[in-house]
């Protein structure tokens, strides 16, 4: 089951207060397939959506939709008032839009009917991203007059998304975590904000390591390269005959570091006899293959 529909299905089990029906049933029907005098339906793929798209209207008008299963590879149902009597018994309750008209009709009586709304709608028209993948949550919606008020409703409530064209209608989107977590929490996934929250943290966590890791290897990288250059030094010198004609201090790091070719700077300071800093040792090595190098040339 996709993280879409594991929240379509834990927003369906939410059970609605007397004063948000309204709201919630009037989304999920001006966000179907069809609202308008001629047809008022709904098609999905989710059997829960489809189960509660018929138990609000229901619940809402008494008026049962009708349903029907379609599609040879993958079940669709779709949920019809087929009767005008019906139909023209629900529009003459709302007023078309999410504008102003609806904010302060008898659809949004409490501050909690407009997130009741929002849920409505996502049920009809939403999708959203498993955020192991990407976060994404998005409403595509047919007319554009309807996607400019629900846009301006969820600004309204402090949510943030874009809007785009696309075939056939609008998109409504946003890609960013913070928008997709208040999306949620707004129309009731709880579980499911908690786990993108979840899945954020350890994507945070893993992130950390990774970068951990890569700085470790680059270093370790920065280390075997140095001490090559060091051992080539080292051992050209020695065949010309010059190693031990080195001043002390330089003939000390040069014997250390050909007696122990793989220890770091910091192990090779604390095998030296004299005291000696990282930097110090360094300094001393790479004027070693200074020497080296003027003498190649």
């Amino acid at each position: 089951m996709s993280f879409c529909a594991q929240v379509k299905n834990e927003l369906s089990s939410i059970r609605l207060s007397g004063c948000c029906k309204p709201s919630y049933t009037y989304g999920f029907m001006l966000f179907g397939r069809s609202f308008s005098y001629k047809k008022i339906a709904l098609q999905t793929t989710n059997e829960a959506v489809c189960r509660a798209y018929c138990d609000a209207v229901f619940s809402t008008y008494k008026i049962k939709p009708e349903v029907t299963v379609g599609g040879s590879t993958r079940p669709t149902y779709k949920a019809s008032i087929d009767s005008e009597a019906d139909r023209l018994k629900i529009l003459a309750s709302v007023d078309y839009g999410v504008d102003e008209k609806v904010i302060n009709n008898d659809l949004f009586l409490r501050e909690c009917c407009p997130a009741a709304f929002v849920r409505g709608a996502f049920m009809a028209c939403g999708n959203i991203n498993d955020p192991e993948k990407e976060y994404r949550a998005e409403f595509n919606i047919k007319q554009e007059k309807e996607a400019d008020e629900l846009l301006a409703l969820l600004c309204e409530l402090g949510i943030t998304f874009k809007k785009v064209k696309i075939t056939g209608g609008i998109r409504l989107y946003t890609k960013e975590s913070a928008a997709v977590e208040d999306l949620l929490t707004l129309m009731g996934a709880g579980k499911k904000t908690l786990d993108i929250i979840d899945t954020k943290i350890i994507k945070s966590v893993k992130n950390n390591i990774n970068r951990a890791r890569n700085c470790d290897n680059a270093n370790i990288s920065k280390t075997v390269e140095a001490s090559i250059r060091q051992r080539t030094a080292i051992e050209f010198l020695e065949q010309a005959d010059r190693l031990y004609s080195l001043p002390q201090e330089l003939l000390t790091a040069a014997l250390l570091r050909k007696e122990n070719p793989d220890a770091t700077l910091k192990e090779l300071c604390k095998l030296s006899e004299e005291p000696l800093t990282v930097s110090g040792l360094n300094h001393r090595l790479n004027r070693i293959i200074d020497i080296y190098e003027e003498m190649k040339k």
